[in-house]
């Protein structure tokens, strides 16, 4: 089966131009909500190490605890998460491996107590285990983790770690649980943003409505 579609939406260019692009589309999309790139994401925790994720959405869950906002996000703007997840099952698909581990509900409900609603990492030129590295910073950190590939050769990875993290649950061994994790291209991801602006236009909420 071939890869999904990747549309040319986004042009070529350096990652820190690209999450500059990232910042302005989730702005859009979650305009009640605060959106950072670089996000510290355990500065207020002292003594820890703090890593800082190339792109997260808020609500920040940094002095309390955001379960109960982030259930209702999930509800809020299940269209959009429902077409993540569609691509990244497609993904999985399309690099021979099965795509059914886990439903929708599991990959909304699995990191509960998140730290903030989206958390996305970007990997481009960078080692296999520094991309491990940041794929679970994504979905430690995140209710939902995005991690967004550069190209095909990042793609792949990322679905050749996550296939070696459920093998190792499979046969015993202690691994992590990636089913928050969405693995997708930075093209992909922009078109999933972009689609969904165009299908809720009308009725997109922003902080002047809901003064």
């Amino acid at each position: 089966m071939p890869p999904p579609r990747i549309p040319p939406s986004v042009a070529s260019g350096s990652v820190r131009e690209y999450q500059t692009q990232l910042e302005e589309k989730l702005t859009a999309v979650f305009p009640a909500l605060p959106v950072e790139i670089e996000w510290a994401a355990m500065t207020d925790e002292r003594g820890l190490y703090s890593p800082r994720l190339d792109a997260a959405v808020g609500p920040f869950a940094t002095n309390n605890i955001c379960i109960d906002e982030y259930d209702q996000l999930v509800r809020e703007f299940e269209p959009l998460l429902n077409n993540l997840f569609d691509v990244h099952r497609a993904n999985l698909r399309a690099h021979g491996q099965p795509d059914n581990h886990f439903d929708f509900e599991r990959m909304c409900t699995r990191n509960r107590n998140a730290r903030c609603f989206l958390a996305v990492e970007i990997e481009n030129a960078v080692s296999r285990k520094h991309l491990m590295g940041g794929a679970i910073n994504a979905a430690a950190l995140g209710r939902i983790g995005l991690a967004v590939a550069w190209n095909q050769e990042k793609l792949r990875a990322f679905v050749r770690m996550r296939s070696y993290l459920l093998f190792l649950a499979e046969v015993g061994k202690n691994t992590f649980d990636p089913s928050n994790l969405l693995i997708l291209s930075k093209q992909q991801v922009m078109e999933a943003l972009d689609s969904f602006l165009n299908s809720s236009a009308p009725t997109r909420r922003s902080p002047e409505h809901e003064r």
